[in-house]
């Protein structure tokens, strides 16, 4: 069994992943982290799976799942967590807007005790850099609506998190959109979170997946929880 699982959900990442996985690599080996780098792809269409096959052969640490069915960012990374080999799971986007670098703060933070940790740019030390005033709106109002549903949590749509296997045991997530660790915190069983500053980057290549269908998924997502919680409420 490995210390954690690094899953990275893909989708035509072929310019971004075979960097980000050799720079995880050498994460992992100087920290002396005995960890799984976990490609989760929706069938690309372009070389992802090469590269990635190209690395596997002197790497036995990395492998990849290729779905046909269900696509969708949340979905794939709910089928990481349960093709995983250890209890720790450091879910990252594959266009280095989450930096390789900062995975082992992850990591530590739940090896410490915590249930979740969360790369936070919404507390103090945090922040978004080469983002445009519409896309900064989008975020802001996406993390105020979440708040209400965990106001403990200051970034509760972040994409860049660590989470515990006893979080989501026995837990039936219903993944949709991008926004997976807010599905965690609104039917997880966790009690404490660690926060940790970090500034988060625009993707470094390929093109950005946003379309208008994420705010319905959104939408929706926030429906389902909030009416989860209401039903336990009176459990």
């Amino acid at each position: 069994m490995y210390d954690c699982t690094i899953i990275i959900p893909t989708l035509n990442e072929e310019m971004a992943i075979p960097h980000l996985i050799l720079e995880l690599i050498i994460e992992l080996q100087t920290h002396n982290i005995h960890g799984e780098i976990l490609v989760i792809d929706d069938n690309s269409k372009d070389n992802t799976i090469r590269c990635i096959d190209d690395i596997r052969k002197s790497n036995t640490n990395v492998r990849y799942i290729v779905r046909r069915e269900n696509p969708g960012l949340s979905q794939s990374v709910v089928e990481g967590f349960y093709k995983s080999d250890s209890l720790i799971f450091i879910v990252m986007d594959a266009d280095f807007s989450h930096p390789p670098s900062f995975v082992p703060h992850l990591y530590y933070a739940i090896r410490e005790g915590n249930d979740i940790a969360i790369a936070s740019r919404y507390i103090r030390g945090g922040g978004i850099a080469q983002w445009p005033l519409k896309r900064r709106v989008l975020s802001m109002g996406a993390t105020t609506i979440a708040r209400f549903i965990v106001p403990c949590v200051k970034d509760p749509v972040s994409g860049f998190f660590a989470v515990h296997y006893s979080v989501i045991e026995g837990i039936r997530l219903k993944p949709r959109g991008y926004k997976i660790l807010l599905e965690i915190l609104g039917r997880g069983n966790w009690n404490k979170i660690k926060e940790i500053p970090f500034t988060f980057c625009d993707r470094r290549d390929g093109t950005s997946k946003l379309r208008i269908l994420t705010l319905i998924d959104y939408l929706a997502q926030i429906g389902n929880i909030f009416f989860f919680r209401f039903v336990q409420t009176f459990k």
